[in-house]
């Protein structure tokens, strides 16, 4: 394995792999949790130290900032993460296509980048914070390699019920995948 710039790792250098030939760090990137905060008068927040570690231990020194598609919440970004995604969207939509170039300007036009202070803040710009419902008091959720902010008090999560059914259809299809590439291997 080689190592370039420190931010991608070089899977098999022999095979042309568009899709896995290298490696982010953002794998290493694990952001958990649930964490209450506020924001002052100027839309700053103090970031988790959990996740400004996290942040931190990868190299990241920046977010992108989104308000998130589904739903009404903001999505933060590591840089690395966000290139990454910025990278997959463009290879799906073509850029000869009226609808498709939209959706892509449209995705990722509607961003800003923000560092974190000394103390471990960022400043979220109002219009985030208007369009997402957000007062004063929000809530951090980990997502894996991103991290959500959401209006405290307005968190939406799934039914016990409905949980279980979407993993039980997921794994399952999860599994019969398997089992057909292990047929097909055979």
């Amino acid at each position: 394995m080689a190592q370039s710039g420190g931010k991608f790792v070089t899977l098999n250098p022999d095979i042309e792999d568009r899709c896995n030939k290298y490696v982010y760090r953002s794998f290493l990137m694990r952001f958990l949790g649930n964490i209450e905060a506020k924001t002052d008068a100027k839309g700053r927040a103090f970031l988790p130290a959990q996740f400004r570690k996290v942040l931190a231990a990868s190299g990241e020194e920046s977010l992108v900032l989104r308000q998130d598609v589904f739903e009404n919440l903001l999505v933060l970004y590591p840089v690395s993460v966000w290139n990454d995604l910025m990278d997959e969207m463009r290879r799906k939509l073509s850029r000869w296509d009226r609808r498709q170039q939209m959706a892509y300007r449209t995705f990722v036009s509607s961003v800003v980048e923000l560092s974190i202070d000394g103390s471990g803040r960022i400043l979220i710009p109002r219009p985030f914070l208007e369009a997402a419902g957000i007062n004063q008091s929000i809530r951090f959720v980990g997502m894996g390699d991103t991290i959500e902010i959401w209006p405290a008090d307005t968190m939406e999560t799934m039914s016990k019920e409905d949980f279980s059914q979407v993993l039980d259809e997921a794994m399952k299809e999860e599994k019969n995948m398997k089992n057909m590439k292990e047929e097909q291997d055979d």
